[in-house]
């Protein structure tokens, strides 16, 4: 057994336990409650039916699929718990009078914090045993994007803010797009098994342009005395989180500067890689492709790791290795070259030995 089957098992017991002692405790009453109690059940579902198909062996046929799914399920659960977490630590450990309640509650964060720890150690493990897209950095920014676009929608849409003005309707306009495009190439990378799709980089460009643009925009339209904002009586603060309107478009702000990064942090990464890559592929090639003749007459040393091209004694002579690829040309008495240890072999026919 390896050691992701001994964190999700750990995973499994631990979210179980958490919505078991909330349930117990009386449950959590709004709209805050019934988010953290789905964060944990539907991570306890999820991961129940990775731990049965994989330990029944149902996944033969689609492994490649499987692995990333698994680990994209694994870094989701990961953040809802984190989030769950955060929230419910926030909003219910505090004014109550009740301590067998109390007493429960906490107890029941010490365990959903267990719980997101359990994850966390799940996805850093999957990098290292699982090698597939998702278990890489551009994988988990894509589950990052995606996530704080999902509670980027929540804080947008409690209240509505989003219909007063163009400049903020473009602002949701890029969310929703860099939302459905980033989804989609999750699907596609799993559906498909592609490591990275041939548009990926330049989508990534265009995000970081658009979220930048938001970055300036919304703060400008919801922040700016210039542009009258809607006045929401104090009764419109949330209970549960404690953010009044005006919090809640502080949120929009820090999370589309969060994307905003994270956009950007995988612009850099996708072109690293395109580059790493081509210069890959650039050195197989060099390895494995024939030399050219230099001359209309080709001569091939008995080294047959060497390549000795030219016309016969007394003109000039190029070699090259199959190993060091570089171009070695000898006159007479002079060598040029790049790398490798060279020695000349003195002779008639002036050749060189590479060692």
């Amino acid at each position: 057994m390896t050691r992701l089957y001994w964190m999700r098992l750990l995973a499994l017991v631990f979210s179980c336990v958490t919505f078991g002692l909330v349930a117990h405790a009386g449950g959590l009453g709004g709209g805050v409650g019934a988010w953290c109690m789905f964060c944990w059940t539907f991570s306890f579902i999820g991961t129940l039916l990775i731990f049965l198909v994989e330990i029944f062996d149902l996944t033969e046929n689609v492994k490649d699929f499987w692995v990333n799914f698994s680990v994209t399920f694994s870094s989701y659960a990961a953040l809802l718990c984190l989030f769950a977490s955060i929230t419910f630590s926030h909003s219910f450990l505090k004014d109550h009078h009740n301590y067998d309640v109390l007493n429960h509650l906490i107890a029941a964060a010490f365990f959903s914090w267990m719980t997101t720890l359990a994850y966390l150690l799940e996805v850093w493990m999957a990098r290292s045993e699982s090698k597939c897209y998702m278990a890489s950095t551009l994988g988990h920014l894509l589950v990052c994007q995606t996530f704080v676009a999902g509670v980027n929608f929540y804080f947008i849409s409690n209240p509505v803010s989003y219909t007063d003005m163009a400049g903020v309707r473009w602002c949701m306009a890029v969310y929703c797009i860099c939302f459905i495009c980033s989804f989609g190439i999750i699907i596609n990378i799993m559906l498909c098994g592609l490591e990275q799709l041939r548009w990926q980089k330049y989508f990534y460009l265009s995000a970081t342009v658009m979220y930048f643009s938001a970055l300036i925009t919304w703060p400008v339209f919801k922040f700016n005395n210039l542009y009258p904002s809607p006045i929401y009586p104090p009764e419109s603060c949330q209970k549960g989180l404690g953010l009044c309107p005006r919090g809640m478009l502080v949120m929009v702000t820090v999370l589309t500067a969060l994307n905003f990064l994270l956009y950007s942090i995988s612009l850099y990464c996708s072109y690293c890689l395109d580059s790493l890559t081509e210069e890959q592929e650039y050195t197989e090639v060099l390895e494995t492709s024939l030399v050219q003749d230099l001359y209309p007459a080709q001569q091939h040393s008995s080294n047959p790791r060497m390549h000795l091209l030219g016309y016969p004694a007394g003109h000039l002579r190029s070699y090259q290795s199959m190993n060091q690829p570089n171009l070695l040309v000898c006159g007479t008495n002079v060598i040029v070259c790049h790398t490798g240890y060279v020695s000349q072999t003195h002779g008639t026919e002036n050749r060189l030995r590479i060692e």
